[in-house]
């Protein structure tokens, strides 16, 4: 493999606050977060880094949190079985959700439901989230922290389902192995989102 290919790591809780900072920045612009968050962009990447340090610490325990090896790459994965939190660690969670979504709770919990609805039964690797800083987009980062779960999907004949935000992020993930499923669109008039499912390979 040449040297300069982007590698990636499984990461620790000493790297949270990095990746949360990276998907944060990574997705302020897009138009599901965007949707969820409606604020000015500042503030929505301060909300935003504050939900993702909410979510990273279950991916982690479950061996599903992966980071570039320059730091500029993060991803969220779910393995098969855990996607759903424990109504117990929803609970726990509800209070810090309530700081980071303020009145715009209601349509994130209507949407989740409804992408939970849509959700697939069949056992499956779930990326809940897979970013680049911005200024470091397409030159491979991406790839280099989806390949290692891909590879794990295959080796253990196990397919992998995500949610696209846009017809731009789908693109990668159809380079890598990834079907589009129907399209869902969000509740009021919300943004549609582009579930992908990927058989292993």
């Amino acid at each position: 493999m040449n040297a300069s290919t982007p590698q990636a790591r499984p990461s620790t809780s000493t790297d949270r606050a990095r990746m949360a900072a990276v998907l944060a920045r990574a997705f302020a612009d897009d138009p599901v977060v965007s949707y969820l968050f409606p604020s000015d962009a500042r503030r929505r990447e301060q909300r935003l880094s504050r939900f993702f340090d909410l979510e990273l610490p279950r991916s982690e325990a479950l061996g599903g949190s992966w980071m570039s090896a320059d730091g500029a790459g993060a991803a969220i994965w779910f393995p098969p079985g855990t996607w759903r939190p424990s109504t117990w660690a929803t609970l726990r969670q509800t209070p810090a959700a309530l700081r980071v979504f303020g009145r715009n709770i209601g349509r994130a919990s209507r949407a989740q439901s409804v992408m939970q609805e849509h959700h697939p039964a069949r056992p499956h690797w779930y990326l809940y989230y897979l970013g680049t800083e911005p200024e470091k987009q397409g030159i491979g980062i991406g790839a280099a922290v989806l390949r290692p779960v891909l590879d794990l999907c295959d080796s253990h004949r196990l397919p992998a389902y995500l949610e696209a935000s846009s017809p731009r992020n789908s693109a990668l993930y159809r380079r890598h192995g990834f079907e589009e499923l129907d399209p869902l669109v969000l509740p009021e008039k919300g943004p549609t989102m582009y579930p992908m499912w990927r058989e292993p390979q």
